[in-house]
């Protein structure tokens, strides 16, 4: 599904002055897919989202932390963007429902398997399981994707889209599942 000329409207002059602030470089276009499917980024920043919403053509629907949507001024926001709650800290059964409902109807789920903001020096943290729960439940191939850089006025920004990952194996273990999705974002983080 492709956002409505008002949307984007909006990503396009936010882009434009996000180029003004950032020094903003994209990598690995190409292996962008045409069918349904899921990013997994990492997340040291409120800007990685946004990052995604303005490079990809297509809506992407996130799952955001539950909080945000009690924010009065940044509710409606998040919503035209896509945005649907998710409880963290515990299996948000509603919201995986809705992920695979976003899967199956042809669409682009963005997670940040974190699952949090990453505030410390690593490059990443260890992923949540959650997201391999909605791979097995829906087949939908994984595009990963590295942000690094440093958020600050004229500070340098790359992103770096890897190529899809698929994982037809049912019997892998939840977690091996996202600590390969994981492995592959840092190195796309350290390319």
């Amino acid at each position: 599904m492709r956002y409505n000329f008002f949307v984007n409207i909006i990503r396009k002059v936010a882009f434009i002055i996000l180029k003004c602030i950032f020094f903003i470089k994209v990598e690995g276009k190409e292996n962008i897919l045409e069918g349904p499917f899921i990013i997994c980024a990492n997340h040291r920043s409120y800007l990685d989202p946004v990052l995604i919403i303005l490079i990809f053509d297509r809506r992407v629907y996130f799952m955001a932390k539950s909080e945000l949507f009690r924010i009065w001024w940044l509710a409606p926001i998040i919503k035209a963007f896509g945005a649907f709650p998710v409880k963290r800290g515990k299996s948000d059964i509603g919201a995986i429902k809705r992920a695979i409902e976003v899967i199956k109807s042809g669409n682009i789920l963005g997670i940040f398997p974190e699952g949090k903001r990453n505030r410390t020096k690593e490059i990443i943290l260890k992923g949540e399981k959650g997201v391999a729960t909605i791979i097995k439940a829906t087949g939908a191939k994984v595009l990963p994707v590295g942000i690094s850089g440093k958020i600050v006025p004229f500070g340098r920004i790359k992103v770096r889209i890897g190529r899809p990952m698929e994982f037809k194996d049912n019997s892998l273990d939840n977690q091996e599942i996202v600590d390969t999705i994981m492995n592959e974002i840092k190195e796309l983080i350290l390319k």
